[in-house]
């Protein structure tokens, strides 16, 4: 039981974690630190690791019949990791979302 209790922990951890690493990540400090290209592509293969990391396990915990508070929790991981990849990556989904909007206003 106490090694079932340490695999949910680090499970959650995971989600709970992975968020802020993939946006701390994706930020303008750590791309102006990474001006090298090995050390631009280091941290944007570690980015990508911990955000379909956190991402997997958010989605298996969205589907998973758990606590209405976890899963908000998995959701909210799960979309600071879509932001946070979208923001390294190129920006395409928030320039969609904000074409939707200005439309329907």
């Amino acid at each position: 039981m106490e090694s079932l209790a340490l695999l949910v922990s680090v499970l959650i951890s995971i989600v709970l974690f992975s968020a802020p690493i993939s946006i701390l990540l994706s930020s303008r400090i750590a791309q102006s630190l990474t001006s090298n290209l090995v050390a631009k592509i280091l941290r944007r293969a570690l980015m990508a690791f911990v955000s379909a990391l956190g991402s997997a396990l958010s989605l298996f915990f969205i589907i998973s019949p758990l606590p209405l508070l976890l899963k908000i929790i998995s959701l909210a991981a799960l979309l600071a990791n879509i932001w946070s990849v979208d923001r390294e990556y190129g920006g395409r989904l928030m320039i969609r979302f904000k074409s939707i909007f200005r439309k329907s206003a």
